[in-house]
């Protein structure tokens, strides 16, 4: 049911986001760069300062450790370093100023529930749903494997991995996250 959101899609979403909460704009932009889940982007600003070290190393991958599902950690590739640390400058400066979060909420539990209400109200619903963030990075990086000469076999695995699906998964990977809209 759900797709890829278009740039434009996108772009409206954060705009708006900007507008109203610098912190849920933030975890935005984190979830597109990065293919992060929900709770994976309220809780990344526990992990904002070993990304950016990560970056500072010239590293090509990053860990994500906090909201995982199943608490295990995966690594994620990284395809617009400038953007990514742009996304990772921005995150410190709202957190730093909010106690450490981007959701100034008291527990995740309420962070959780205000990202989701926020996603809805500024158009992150139905099929552009905040996962579907998590689909244009999919089809981003099956995309950047696929340019580097991965066959779609490899890219699809490579893809399922960063998403912290497991390689075997790369058939599900191109089912449910390569999916084109139909206008394609």
């Amino acid at each position: 049911t759900r797709q890829a959101i278009t740039p434009e899609h996108y772009r409206h979403a954060l705009e708006t986001a900007r507008a109203k909460d610098a912190g849920l704009a933030a975890a935005l932009e984190l979830s597109r760069l990065m293919g992060l889940r929900s709770q994976e982007a309220v809780q990344s600003a526990r992990s904002l300062k070993t990304w950016q070290q990560a970056l500072d190393r010239g590293e090509s991958r990053l860990t994500v450790v906090f909201g995982t599902k199943g608490g295990r950690p995966r690594e994620t590739v990284i395809l617009d370093t400038g953007a990514v640390r742009k996304a990772l400058d921005n995150a410190n400066s709202v957190a730093e100023s909010r106690h450490g979060r981007l959701i100034d909420k008291p527990d995740l539990k309420s962070a959780m529930k205000y990202w989701h209400s926020q996603a809805s109200r500024i158009g992150l619903t139905g099929v552009y749903s905040p996962h579907s963030l998590r689909y244009a990075w999919a089809q981003d990086a099956i995309r950047h494997y696929l340019a580097q000469r991965f066959n779609e076999k490899e890219a699809l695995a490579m893809t399922a991995m960063d998403l912290g699906h497991g390689d075997g998964r790369g058939r599900y990977v191109a089912q449910v996250y390569g999916r084109k809209e139909d206008t394609d």
